[in-house]
């Protein structure tokens, strides 16, 4: 392999360095994938041309097959065996990459481009090679997706960057939700004038993710963080623009009124908008965090605030089985913190206390996800704890998924507790942090594929190479690293 690893980790990787596949530049390859689409053999050449640092090309040519997926260069025999995920085999004949489906040959491609060697890349004297390997692999967890919040601030070259790594690290899902950033055609105070996108610009990174082999879950957040802003710069995206508006909202703004038939029937169309959007798809992020003004006007607040928010979401979870759908919701309105006294730290994230809304949980329709955030939870290093409030939502019946943020403990943390707990999944959020999360992508994607230690050691000049590979810039600065400013002052 070129760098002094691969990434991720494989879980089993065998190397014999003096047994080598010598190619030049331009390479066949036999393809047996019924269900890999246009974009993702795209994406194939597009990553093997980058890894032979543009010097070489992939020819990819289709071939029909029975069962099963392969890729196969030289004359390295069929397997006929189909691995649990990927499979990759090199000797001096050839490289064969088996897969159990096109997804997880896609994984197994990223492992492969890793392998490329350069010999000479001077014109008409290009030389590779790929030295013999045997590798075995599969995730520790099903469900590996990464949350990305597009915000007026955000650089389109900074999700740009973000997606192709989350791809590359082998990422199953991408949750997208917009801030004030998306031109809705329901309505033109949903998006900030000066600093929106649209949907062709959008389009651009689903097909992004897609020819990753990721899915894209649209994200709304149907409850609190309604102005598509940040609470602490005092923005609002739509009574900003129009405060006739008001009345889609709880006084202060913040929250969305349930109780409110325009509400719903505004939220509804954005839903359908982002249908069309995304894309086919299992899974809806429907938010529910932060609700700090729940039922607060003057008809919510007569309701009985537990009752009145599952009967919410059990209506939204009946819409998006129409679509074949599941919703996703943040956890912290559905648990009390005295609840965990002693079971975890004193910053748990539990804000059913503050509205009684706790009791709506044991109401809920469970077809919901819950996505439960403890982002200061840490492993007390014994190896036996797992987060309980995860497994709380695991008793009570319904399919869970963990969510760190960005510090290194609490991602490989809750990683682990997925695989321990055998949870739906993991779910990484970067929020306003997303440019210094970048360069964290190797060690996280460790800790989501793996969950379980040891981990590999990631040199940040590493991350750096992976991201100038996957991403290329062609010499623009602003774009070529992690974050746009580097001094201060």
């Amino acid at each position: 392999m070129y760098l002094t690893n691969l990434y991720p980790r494989p879980a089993s990787f065998c190397e014999t360095e003096d047994i080598r596949y010598t190619f030049g530049s331009r390479v066949t390859a036999y393809l047996t994938a019924p269900a890999l689409s246009a974009d993702m053999i795209g994406r194939m050449r597009s990553l093997w041309n980058n890894f032979a640092k543009t010097a070489s090309e992939l020819d990819i040519r289709t071939v029909p097959a029975a069962h099963g997926c392969s890729l196969r260069i030289g004359d390295i025999p069929e397997s006929g065996e189909i691995p649990e995920h990927y499979a990759i085999t090199a000797d001096g004949r050839g490289v064969l990459l088996t897969a159990a489906d096109a997804n997880a040959l896609m994984d197994g491609f990223a492992t492969l481009v890793q392998l490329i060697c350069p010999v000479d890349l001077d014109e008409g004297k290009e030389e590779f090679y790929i030295t013999g390997v045997q590798i075995t692999d599969k995730p520790s967890v099903g469900f590996r997706s990464v949350h990305f919040c597009i915000f007026p601030d955000s650089a389109l070259s900074t999700i740009e960057k973000a997606i192709h790594m989350a791809g590359f690290m082998k990422f199953t899902h991408v949750v997208l939700e917009f801030w004030g950033t998306l031109r809705y055609e329901t309505m033109p105070e949903l998006a900030w004038k000066d600093r929106s996108f649209t949907k062709a610009e959008m389009r651009t990174l689903v097909d992004l993710a897609r020819s990753y082999g990721m899915e894209v879950i649209p994200m709304i957040n149907h409850f609190g963080h309604a102005p598509g802003a940040r609470s602490c710069y005092g923005r609002h995206t739509i009574l900003n623009a129009n405060p006739r508006r008001a009345k889609l909202f709880e006084p202060d703004g913040w929250t969305w009124c349930l109780s409110n038939p325009d509400t719903y029937k505004l939220l509804s169309d954005m839903r359908e908008e982002l249908f069309d959007l995304c894309g086919e798809g299992s899974y809806f992020h429907l938010g529910f965090d932060e609700a700090y003004s729940f039922a607060t006007c003057d008809v919510c607040r007569k309701r009985v605030p537990a009752e009145l928010l599952a009967e919410y979401i059990n209506r939204l979870t009946e819409d998006l089985a129409k679509t074949g759908r599941r919703p996703i919701i943040w956890h912290d309105e559905l648990i009390r913190r005295s609840d965990f006294a002693g079971k975890i730290p004193d910053a748990i994230v539990a804000n059913g206390q503050s509205h009684n809304t706790d009791a709506a949980l044991d109401l809920l329709d469970r077809r919901v996800i819950i996505a439960d955030w403890q982002y200061e939870y840490r492993s007390t290093g014994d190896g036996g704890n797992v987060n309980p409030t995860a497994s709380y939502f695991q008793s009570k019946g319904f399919d869970t998924v963990l969510c760190p943020w960005d510090d290194l403990g609490n991602v490989r943390t809750l990683c682990e507790d997925a695989r321990l707990l055998s949870a739906y999944g993991v779910m990484l959020t970067t929020w306003h942090h997303l440019p210094a999360f970048l360069p964290k992508f190797l060690n996280v994607s460790e800790y989501a594929w793996h969950a379980k230690g040891p981990y590999t050691h990631v040199p940040i000049t590493e991350a750096a190479a992976i991201l100038r590979t996957v991403y290329p810039t062609y010499g623009d600065y602003v774009s070529s690293g992690w974050n746009a400013f580097e001094v201060d002052g």
